[in-house]
């Protein structure tokens, strides 16, 4: 899917519903590679990629407080690969 896009006067870039919609994310991690934008998604819901850790380090864990843990540290880890 190829759309032309521009920029509006405060510098936001507006992708149109259908992209976003493909996309299937609400986050998403820009970055530059030479002279190209990479928009990659980040997990909408961490608590699916949690269950593949296993039970042990979710028990006794509400699924609040378990969706809060994951959002950090998909952030955190999104930070960092934006700063290498």
């Amino acid at each position: 899917m190829e759309k032309i896009l521009y920029f509006d006067k405060q510098g936001r870039l507006y992708l149109p519903e259908d992209m976003r919609r493909a996309l299937q994310f609400k986050t998403l991690i820009a970055r530059m590679i030479d002279r190209k934008i990479v928009l990659e998604p980040i997990e909408d819901d961490p608590l699916e990629a949690l269950t593949k850790l296993g039970r042990k380090k979710l028990k006794g864990k509400s699924i609040e407080k378990l969706k809060k843990e994951a959002r950090k540290e998909t952030e955190e880890n999104a930070i960092k690969k934006l700063r290498r």
